[in-house]
């Protein structure tokens, strides 16, 4: 029979190590619950050592394609609902592999289909399509199948993408808006530029005058857009392909990142998006019976964040340590006080999930009343800004024609 070495915490948070026989994973987390003691690491070890763990190897690649986040949470709703209508799993997967409209969505549940066929679990067969289904999705179905609650498990996933794709959304539309307006009045100048200010440049030189100050700086960037523009156009895109490249190195990735969350006014919005993403996603998978590190490991990934993944690094590393979650994350300097305190007090009630959940929600409220401000903020300041430069403009041309009226 395997053989599991554990490291578990009990409710006063002192660490407690050992090894237990039995037939698979679920039950030694089975067994820890009832001695009242909270999973932080199983590892399988052999049978005859019971002394180095095992690595466990990662199931084969597909190469059916992967699914955007809308259909994962597509389907995990219809399968929930197929379920609770009394539908069998393997009946309802097979009945959403024949949908049509989405044939790659198709291939892959079909492939799922044939590994339940066989005799695998939904996990085991979701997880040889990484690429469509994320490990915190995997790490929910997993623990639903320990529990026999699958359809709680998906009904938390769906919840946890609703409002992770209504928070991207959400961002997106904020800053959408301003980035158009910009765009459409960057390329309005450069038409001015072009198109319009060398009409009226030869007329300029042949009044013979000294001309206004606003109007020479006018003449000079139509000229130089005329002459050098291939130039500047090449320089743009080169720009662009280098700092693209370097922003995917580890350090530029990292100093990129801590950019964004200095950046005003929009680093609100990236921060209150990131804590209300760490904590929800946390909540759920502890609330799903996932063990703390391997939790760890999935909200990392999902941090989208460089500076953040780094200290959820630490992180875990400290919880390894026999730390608390909230003072880590306190001494990191990342995280707001409110953040750290709503969790430590979750951590001396024994509500580590709830606290979670509770801190996920303000931030999501934080998030929503960022938003508004931004949007309430932004609109005059792109109307005086784009005001500024068609004044600029319009000053420009008519200066020269009011000293040859003075003149007159």
């Amino acid at each position: 029979m395997p053989v599991f070495h554990y490291i578990a915490k009990d409710v006063r948070g002192e660490s407690h190590e050992g090894k237990l026989e039995s037939t698979e994973r679920q039950h030694v987390i089975h067994i820890l619950r009832e001695k009242g003691y909270i999973p932080v690491a199983i590892n399988e070890v052999s049978a005859n050592t019971a002394s180095a763990p095992t690595k466990k190897k990662s199931p084969p690649r597909s190469a059916a394609g992967k699914i955007s986040l809308r259909s994962l949470l597509q389907f995990s709703t219809d399968l929930k609902d197929l379920l609770s209508a009394g539908m069998t799993l393997g009946e309802g997967v097979r009945m959403l592999s024949r949908q049509k409209g989405q044939p790659q969505r198709s291939r892959i549940l079909k492939e799922v289909h044939e590994d339940l066929v066989q005799g695998s679990s939904l996990s085991s067969a979701l997880q040889k399509h990484p690429k469509s289904f994320p490990d915190f999705y995997i790490s929910l179905v997993e623990a639903g199948e320990a529990s026999g609650q699958i359809q709680d498990a998906l009904q938390t996933a769906i919840t946890h993408y609703e409002r992770t794709m209504e928070a991207r959304e959400q961002v997106k539309g904020a800053l959408t808006y301003p980035l158009v307006v910009l765009g459409f009045g960057f390329l309005v100048v450069v038409f001015c530029l072009i198109f319009v200010i060398p009409q009226f440049a030869q007329i300029f030189t042949d009044m013979d005058r000294i001309l206004p100050l606003p109007t020479r700086i006018l003449l000079f960037l139509s000229q130089s857009l005329l002459k050098y523009g291939w130039i500047f156009l090449i320089g743009i895109a080169a720009s662009i392909i280098l700092v693209g490249r370097w922003s995917k190195t580890t350090s530029g990735r990292m100093s990129w990142h801590k950019a964004k969350l200095k950046i005003p006014i929009v680093c609100h919005l990236i921060r209150s998006a990131a804590y209300a993403n760490f904590a929800r996603t946390l909540s759920h998978l502890l609330q799903n019976g996932v063990p703390v590190l391997g939790a760890l490991d999935i909200v990392k990934k999902t941090a989208n964040n460089a500076v953040i993944e780094k200290e959820i690094g630490t992180l875990k590393d400290r919880v390894t340590d026999g730390s608390s979650l909230s003072r880590p994350l306190a001494e990191s300097g990342i995280f707001p006080d409110v953040f750290t305190d709503m969790l430590s007090i979750g951590e001396e009630a024994g509500q580590v999930p709830r606290a979670l959940a509770q801190i996920a929600k303000r931030y999501d409220q934080e998030l929503n009343r960022n938003i508004k401000k931004i949007t309430t903020l932004i609109e005059p300041l792109l109307m005086v800004g784009i005001a500024g430069i068609v004044g600029f403009v319009a000053i420009s041309m008519l200066l020269p024609l009011f000293q040859l009226t003075q003149g007159l």
